[in-house]
């Protein structure tokens, strides 16, 4: 195994044993709005920005919080405007960061950001790891995220390229920014969540460097305070665009997906 992957395996690991240990596990039942999430979108397929290479994607989406018979209303959602940025750092490796600020259901506004790594696997795999805080209406938070990412590989001049992951997402409320401590009244801090979500998604291809992005996915939502299981949904649409050259193959970009 190449000791760049080795390294994000074990990076990956240690992040996804600290995700599930920061869920809150108080079982006190509130219909609140859960911990804010990291920005879940995959928008694109299983492609990394090459060295010399940057990726910037702009987005609109959509999620919701489907509560069940507990509580109402039912769903809870919002809006989404999303930013993208990433830089190759190697043949198979880009680091940045993603951007997302939110119009909720429930009149409240929330920005989020996490730092990501996206590590090319194979020709057709992606690995990702990320982790970022929030502030919200709801509080403020911490959270991360891993996933896999799957998809067609095909020529850049072709029209349509297709992909899929598979993300588990966490978030865990804090009393202050980056939970650097202190104390607050009970209830003053959201419910830690883990999100499970699949995604599906499709680029068209608008330009010799732009992409057409559309996906939607579905997945569940879990807290220890909330004694049903949660549904969540999440659409996105936008651009994508990679500007610059792969230094190790001129003009294109390594596996290109999208």
């Amino acid at each position: 195994m190449p000791s760049s992957l080795r390294a994000f395996f074990i990076v990956a690991a240690v992040l996804g044993t600290s995700l599930l240990a920061a869920a809150q596990t108080n079982s006190s039942f509130t219909c609140q709005m859960r911990a804010t999430p990291p920005p879940v979108a995959t928008f694109g397929g299983p492609a990394v920005a090459g060295k010399g290479q940057t990726e910037l994607g702009l987005g609109v989406g959509a999620f919701g919080d489907e509560f069940g018979n507990a509580c109402d209303p039912d769903l809870v959602g919002g809006t989404d405007w999303f930013v993208r940025w990433r830089c190759g750092v190697g043949g198979q490796t880009d680091l940045g960061f993603d951007a997302l600020v939110s119009a909720n259901g429930n009149n409240t506004q929330s920005g989020v950001a996490k730092l990501a790594a996206r590590f090319q696997a194979t020709q057709g795999l992606r690995l990702e790891a990320g982790a970022g805080a929030a502030d919200s209406g709801n509080g403020r938070s911490v959270n991360g995220d891993l996933a896999a990412v799957i998809g067609t590989y095909k020529h850049p001049d072709d029209t349509w390229n297709y992909y899929a992951s598979l993300r588990l997402a966490a978030s865990h409320g804090c009393f202050n920014l980056f939970c650097a401590g202190g104390t607050g009244a009970p209830g003053s801090r959201a419910p830690g969540a883990i999100i499970p979500l699949g995604t599906i998604g499709a680029a068209a291809r608008v330009s010799d460097t732009g992409r057409f992005i559309m996906e939607a996915g579905l997945g569940g939502l879990f807290s220890r305070q909330q004694p049903n299981r949660d549904l969540y949904i999440h659409f996105a649409l936008g651009l994508q665009f990679v500007v610059g050259h792969d230094r190790k193959q001129p003009g294109s970009r390594r596996g290109a997906g999208t």
